[in-house]
């Protein structure tokens, strides 16, 4: 459970981060994103509040290009970096349970968009997390 300060702290970057993926035709500013993410890790001691943040930040990026269509490389390879890196830290802090479903579901929501995007959402959600599928097939 989140103290409201905690809270506070955790919508702060979550607005800047959103703040980023804003209008089509802004430039995004891929370093502020990046930082709010880095900086956010350095205020918080909290394991699942960094990963949310992370996870926060794929989700903005799958939605603006849904909501705007074809970005560039850049963007893809940035989001799917941020994907990587959330998926890596959430299994090395062993949050699996809490993130999973919104994982899957990112990598699902990728699935067509250009630039090989959504073939590496769902390769790194398989390397990362595919065994939490195996693990629920088996409990059936």
């Amino acid at each position: 459970m989140l103290t409201p300060n905690e809270e506070e702290i955790l919508n702060k970057y979550k607005k800047i981060i959103e703040k980023q993926f804003g209008d089509r035709g802004e430039v995004l500013r891929y370093p502020v994103i990046k930082k709010a993410i880095k900086d956010f890790s350095k205020v918080s001691a909290n394991k699942e509040q960094i990963a949310e943040i992370m996870v926060f930040t794929v989700e903005c990026g799958v939605d603006f290009t849904r909501a705007y269509g074809d970005i560039d490389e850049r963007f893809y390879l940035t989001v799917s970096s941020i994907y990587r890196q959330a998926l890596e830290y959430i299994v090395k802090n062993d949050l699996e349970e809490k993130f999973v479903d919104r994982s899957r579901r990112l990598a699902e929501r990728s699935q067509g968009i250009g630039w090989g995007f959504g073939d590496a959402m769902v390769e790194f959600y398989y390397d990362y997390l595919g065994h939490m599928e195996e693990e629920e097939e088996t409990e059936d």
